[in-house]
């Protein structure tokens, strides 16, 4: 899940992480692409609390918005 034109994405971290190792990989690896990209990618997994994520999420725009603005 991601905003585009903020650059900004979120990506869940499920328990497939811990028994397919190709996946984890390759989801490490698209995060570091993103990443150099200049994306913020926020990471989610299962325990997270719905307020938190959403703080995280919030944060991030925040940050992009502030960034823009700065340009």
């Amino acid at each position: 899940m991601g905003w585009p034109d903020l650059m900004v994405a979120v990506e869940y971290d499920g328990e497939h992480h811990r028994t397919d190792r190709w996946q984890y990989t390759k989801d490490i690896r698209r995060s570091e692409e993103l990443a150099r990209l200049g994306w913020i990618v926020v990471r989610v997994v299962a325990s997270d609390r719905a307020d938190d994520i959403v703080r995280r999420v919030r944060d991030a725009v925040a940050r992009r918005n502030c960034q823009q603005i700065a340009i």
